[in-house]
């Protein structure tokens, strides 16, 4: 059973890893047949080969996340708002999206969804 100490944990672990650019222990929070849909109303990458390699490319700037308010856990799911910010061809973006985390019954992350849009994508100095 997964405790909201648990997924709260995972997530503070998911934030590390992306500010530590630490690849696998990214990956190492999914479940075999995991989902990611980054951003909703993408194709959903599905597989752990799958994740790694969206990961991958996600990690080739540094980049800074910092959660935004506290985790929402309960029955198997979190919810966290969060910024990640970088910059890419000197030009720094903060992005500010809501990330939802679906556990199966071994505490591992089963599905990703990554909820933003145009409006949550800023420019900044």
């Amino acid at each position: 059973m997964n405790t909201v100490e648990h997924m709260t944990a995972v997530v503070h672990r998911y934030v590390d890893a992306l500010n530590a650019s630490d690849l696998d222990g990214i990956v190492a929070l999914y479940a075999d047949d995991a989902t990611v849909e980054d951003p909703v109303g993408s194709e959903p990458q599905r597989g752990i080969a799958a994740i790694r390699a969206f990961y991958a490319n996600s990690l080739k700037l540094p980049l800074q996340v910092v959660l935004q308010g506290e985790v929402r856990a309960t029955v198997n799911e979190a919810a966290f708002a969060f910024t990640v910010s970088f910059e890419y061809q000197g030009r720094k973006t903060t992005v500010a999206p809501i990330d939802f985390f679906r556990f199966n019954e071994a505490g591992k992350v089963v599905s990703m969804r990554a909820l933003f849009g145009e409006k949550n994508i800023h420019a900044t100095a």
